[in-house]
């Protein structure tokens, strides 16, 4: 992920498993405010995805952390294992 986006470019985009699982659409993210680093996916989930196995939201979506994220093309890949369940 050498090329540099702006997240604003990102919001809407979906959010695939690395094992091809649509996880939802990006609807926001978290940055650090100090240093203005990415720190967490938040995806409103798909309809086939259950929503209890993931770490939510107070508005019920999903938080994934950026270290998760293997690539940012027309959509955001991301390594299932890296993403905590609850």
């Amino acid at each position: 992920m050498a090329d540099k986006v702006a997240g604003r470019d990102l919001i809407g985009r979906n959010v695939v498993s690395d094992r091809g699982t649509i996880i939802g659409r990006l609807s926001d993210i978290s940055v650090e405010t100090t240093g203005g680093k990415v720190t967490m996916l938040i995806v409103k989930p798909g309809k086939e995805i259950d929503v209890k196995r993931f770490r939510l939201s107070d508005n019920g979506e999903l938080l994934i952390p950026f270290k998760a994220v293997k690539a940012v093309k027309d959509v955001l890949i991301v390594n299932e294992n890296g993403i905590p369940f609850s």
